[in-house]
């Protein structure tokens, strides 16, 4: 009898698991929760944790405030959240968001976002661009159109409430680039949120290095981790967080350098090393000549590219005229002409990767600056550098080819210029202290501040 009852229960589970699945919420279901401009509806029956959204809203910043979803009365295993978001949904690549777990601690993680088969039921795309956009093992959920998207999840890249843990101690025989350039690696993983301040690994001193039999500059860490997780090798120096220096191997079969594909040791998910069963992972990298990190190869001459600069600036433009400034004219001036536009423009010759920026000509004391960011000390925030192949587009004049730049400042609730800039009231949130941290997201500079995200406008670099 026990038996038979057991197999009924089962065999209701398993029905009434199908149903939920089937019988999905309509519109009208939904509407009492559409509270706001977004909301995405989930089937997902394998969370053990709470379910969150982050996306551009959130500016993919897992420190960032993050909504929480909610179960939907009456649908067993639906759940549902609502957003705003300040991306337009027409422009490139619109408005993106993604579902993910909290980890056994209630922390939001990379590795417990969606699986590669989520399925979208119901939802309005913006024309000629996906939902659901497959990017290696997982599911962006991007171009979403105002209203309700309704997704089945199916499964997640990892799941919290299935991970084994370990505790990983790795050892990295690293490539030295020259005396000058020494490098120091870390780690940046799921594990840690893919961290801007990654984790930094100890070197071994020499007789440490001796007792273990150990060739070279060896770097240890030990950290635990899921199964599951993915990682990279990175610089920890300053200038290597944002993702500038990395780890290479050199490819033969193309005569060039490509990301380290941990082969023979780890396995691989899409670029990213993998960590499994194995928990002591020995990389031996030392070999110069088959190993090396991003910035140890040294860059090819770039040409020079005909550039077109048209900008328009803050009222009130200085008497002695504007000047385009940056690496280009090794940061001495270059006058640009007022059009009858108003418009100023220049013609110049660049490189690609050179940054420049615009003043009154001649002088630094008056440059394009923000109406209310302000330094602790009181003073205004001026534009950041702008890199030219972040900004230029494709283009000819005069009959020739050439990079063409249009950059608009004269927003005067954004910019002024610096001699006409008063000091604004209210702005202490905005305020850049010593603490503050610059981040990079899409090619985007901000600023985080006591878990605050502050959007830098006008630097498009990288």
């Amino acid at each position: 009898m026990k038996k038979l009852f057991a197999f009924v229960a089962s065999a209701l589970f398993s029905v009434a698991t199908f149903a939920s699945r089937e019988v999905v919420p309509s519109d009208a279901d939904l509407a009492a929760y559409a509270t706001k401009t977004y909301t995405m509806c989930i089937y997902n029956e394998d969370a053990c944790n709470d379910i969150v959204l982050i996306g551009t809203y959130a500016s993919w910043n897992l420190a960032n405030e993050l909504e929480k979803f909610q179960a939907v009365t009456g649908f067993e295993g639906w759940y549902v959240v609502t957003w705003e978001d300040a991306t337009d949904p027409e422009g490139d690549g619109g408005v993106q968001a993604k579902p993910i777990q909290l980890d056994g601690s209630g922390n939001p993680s990379w590795d417990y976002q969606l699986g590669p088969d989520a399925e979208l039921i119901r939802g309005t795309e913006v024309a000629g661009k996906p939902i659901i956009n497959p990017n290696g093992a997982e599911v962006d959920i991007k171009n979403l159109q105002p209203g309700i998207t309704v997704i089945d999840v199916k499964s997640w890249k990892n799941n919290p409430c299935t991970a084994v843990y370990h505790v990983y101690n790795v050892a990295l025989v690293s490539p030295d680039c020259n005396d000058e350039d020494y490098i120091t690696p870390a780690i940046s993983g799921g594990f840690n949120n893919w961290a801007q301040q990654a984790m930094e690994m100890n070197e071994l001193k020499t007789a440490e290095r001796q007792q273990k039999e150990l060739p070279g500059a060896v770097f240890e860490i030990s950290f635990k981790a899921a199964e599951g997780s993915e990682f990279k090798f990175r610089s920890a120096e300053e200038w290597g967080k944002d993702w500038t220096n990395e780890l290479k191997e050199y490819d033969a079969e193309n005569d060039g350098w490509k990301g380290f594909s941990g082969a023979g040791i780890v396995e691989v998910s899409g670029n990213n090393l993998l960590l499994g069963e194995t928990t002591d992972l020995f990389f031996d990298l030392g070999d110069p000549e088959l190993y090396s990190w991003t910035n140890c190869e040294k860059p090819v001459d770039e040409d020079p590219e005909y550039v077109v600069v048209a900008v328009n600036v803050p009222a009130n433009a200085p008497a002695a005229g504007v000047e385009i400034i940056g690496e280009f004219d090794g940061w001495t001036g270059t006058a640009m002409e007022l059009l009858n536009t108003g418009w100023w423009f220049a013609e110049i010759q660049a490189e690609p990767s050179q940054a420049f920026k615009f003043r009154e000509a001649g002088t630094w004391d008056n440059e394009i600056v923000y109406v209310n960011k302000i330094t602790e000390e009181g003073k205004p925030v001026g534009l950041d550098n702008i890199t030219f192949k972040d900004v230029w587009k494709e283009d000819t004049y005069k009959g020739t080819p050439c990079k063409w730049i249009e950059l608009d400042f004269s927003d005067p609730n954004v910019y002024v210029w610096k001699t006409d800039w008063v000091a604004p009231s209210g702005v202490e949130d905005i305020v850049l202290t010593e603490s503050a941290q610059k981040v990079m997201v899409e090619g985007v500079l901000y600023i985080v501040r006591d878990n605050k995200l502050f959007n830098v406008q006008g630097t498009q670099i990288r």
